[in-house]
């Protein structure tokens, strides 16, 4: 199965990803908003033209509410379709135009360089982070880039058990599971130095974060853990209608012994500026 495949396998359920992201809220350590936090003390006020990659439901642009000009237009790419009208309504909500395309990173070579004051990406680089060079392209030399990702131990606790519960069941694991490769392309580990290449500055903020679970919401982690099994599962040569099972129960008896679960949800912001083009580039 192609990782466009396996994305969509995860996403294509729009409600199911609506219910995990509330979740992830509700049970997260660090009350804080990420993307509000990512936000915090930009002058944003003149920005007209906002490109949000990888915009899901628009969560992002969601938080642009007060922040830039009235007269803004705010384009939000994906490669699911079924996201466009809670995308739009996100753009209502923050009181500016929106357009959609569910065409992917691709449109991007369409758009005429400097093109964008303002582009955000929150959980989605690490899907293409070779888009990279075109995002310096299309920012405005004054313009700002956000990106949000994870850190590299994310879900630690998470992965851990899954490969233990692979050596119980005398299953092959001793390569990474699709998840690490996925959040490893881009994560805080590696992100600065993909992007100092393509920006004069770049401001790092860590945002600490744990998903807490107790005995009684254990129910709620497996729905958690279920959303996400594609990008734990696919390609990997595992049978996941044998496997999910028994990770399932592995995680209700862990939960048992130790009066819940606790899961690594760290995440990192990027704050970039200054877009070098491509004949800048060293």
């Amino acid at each position: 199965m192609s990782e466009q495949a396996q994305i969509h396998k995860v996403f294509d359920d729009v409600q199911a990803h609506l219910r995990i992201a509330e979740l992830i809220r509700r049970f997260s350590t660090n009350r804080r908003d990420v993307r509000r936090t990512s936000l915090e003390g930009l002058d944003l006020k003149d920005c007209r033209q906002i490109l949000d990659l990888g915009c899901a439901f628009g969560s992002f642009t969601d938080k642009l509410e007060g922040r830039v000009s009235p007269d803004a237009v705010a384009t939000g790419v994906d490669v699911i379709g079924g996201y466009e009208p809670l995308f739009l309504a996100a753009c209502r909500r923050a009181g500016i135009r929106g357009r959609f395309f569910s065409t992917g990173t691709p449109i991007l070579e369409t758009f005429a360089d400097r093109t964008f004051d303002l582009i955000l990406c929150s959980y989605a680089l690490y899907f293409f982070p070779e888009a990279i060079p075109e995002i310096a392209r299309l920012l405005h030399p004054q313009g700002t880039f956000v990106a949000i990702t994870h850190q590299r131990q994310n879900a630690a606790e998470m992965i851990g058990l899954v490969k233990r519960v692979l050596d119980a069941m005398g299953l092959f694991h001793e390569r990474d599971l699709p998840l690490e490769n996925i959040t490893g392309r881009f994560s805080s580990g590696n992100g600065e130095a993909l992007l100092t290449p393509w920006f004069g500055k770049i401001h790092v903020i860590d945002f600490p974060n744990k998903l807490v679970f107790s005995k009684q919401d254990i129910e709620h982690f497996l729905d958690y853990c279920r959303f996400k099994s594609p990008l734990y599962f696919t390609d990997t040569g595992l049978d996941m209608e044998a496997v999910i099972p028994a990770v399932s129960e592995q995680i209700r008896r862990a939960a048992s012994e130790r009066n819940g679960i606790t899961v690594s949800k760290d995440d990192c912001i990027f704050i970039c500026a200054l877009p070098k083009s491509r004949q800048e580039k060293p």
